[in-house]
């Protein structure tokens, strides 16, 4: 029998088999289908962002234009496809991980093998704007990609992941950078940006490590046990952030940068002591914040 999709009130019906969902779990997939990891773009668009800001301060040029093209292709198209190859590629340990296994994909609320196919697809209209409106930030776009895909077959080594994961920071807050000046920023705001996020993941690896130990699994993610029984890579990286940054001040980056650059590492940092892993705040915890909202308004 072919493969298809019939919906029918609640329902959802591919080869025969019927899946029953909620309405919040409909809600879900189409939110996964538009956006694979809302939390991501705003993590990723704050180096974006962070490059735009840097060349404003630089060139005193705005094209807005520029930017919002350059930022949507980037971040909402080829950046977010990424995400439906590494859950096609993670679907298997991802539904015996405690939390993850609750995501659209490890709990197939459609058929998994679609998502090579959706991502294709997401990335080639994200590059094609990009060749058509914005062809100098394409090459950024291109890297994406290829940085996941470098990602994935080093993702359980410890060090060389989160040194990998970073690079793709680095290349937003340098697409951002070329959107208003052009051309790439300097080698040593790059380093800044890359150090800055590298300290950031071993952070999230380490937060994730401590919540699989204390959930007695690794549920496939035993790379990130190392970082949760050395604890102190984390303090060495963002040490060496900070020195790094204290000899830029005055020299590549001005002192406002620099200290929104501290503000964003101290907040990525927290995020995960109190986040931890999975995607724990990308639904749930966003509905519960808006019925209290709601309560108070009533109140």
């Amino acid at each position: 029998m072919g493969t298809k999709i019939v919906l029918d009130g609640q329902k959802i019906r591919w080869e025969g088999n019927i899946i029953r969902l909620r309405t919040t779990d409909f809600a879900k997939l189409v939110l996964y289908l538009l956006l694979p990891r809302p939390g991501a773009i705003m993590g990723g668009s704050i180096y974006f962002w962070g490059g735009v800001v840097y060349a404003i301060v630089l060139s005193q040029k705005l094209p807005i234009a520029d930017i919002i093209v350059a930022w949507f292709c980037l971040e909402l198209m080829v950046n977010q496809a990424k995400y439906w190859l590494n859950d096609y590629r993670d679907v298997a340990t991802d539904r015996l991980h405690p939390r993850k296994k609750e995501r659209v994909s490890a709990a197939e609320y459609f058929p998994v093998r679609w998502l090579p196919i959706f991502s294709t697809a997401r990335m080639l209209i994200g590059a094609g704007l990009l060749f058509g409106y914005q062809p100098r930030a394409l090459i950024f776009a291109l890297l994406l990609p290829t940085i996941q895909l470098l990602y994935d077959s080093v993702k359980r080594i410890p060090l060389i992941n989160a040194g990998v994961a970073a690079c793709g920071s680095m290349v937003r807050f340098a697409a951002g950078y070329a959107a208003v000046a052009g051309g790439w920023p300097l080698l040593f705001p790059c380093l800044l940006v890359y150090l800055q996020r590298l300290a950031i993941y071993v952070a999230a690896y380490t937060a994730e490590g401590r919540y699989l130990l204390k959930c007695r699994t690794t549920a496939g993610k035993e790379y990130t046990v190392f970082y949760a029984r050395h604890p102190c890579l984390e303090k060495v990286v963002t040490i060496l952030f900070l020195g790094v940054l204290t000899l830029a001040l005055g020299r590549f980056i001005p002192g406002g940068i620099a200290v929104a650059g501290v503000i964003v590492l101290l907040s990525g940092v927290l995020y995960y002591r109190l986040n931890g892993p999975g995607d724990r705040i990308y639904w749930r915890d966003w509905r519960a914040v808006w019925r209290s909202l709601r309560s108070g308004e009533n109140g």
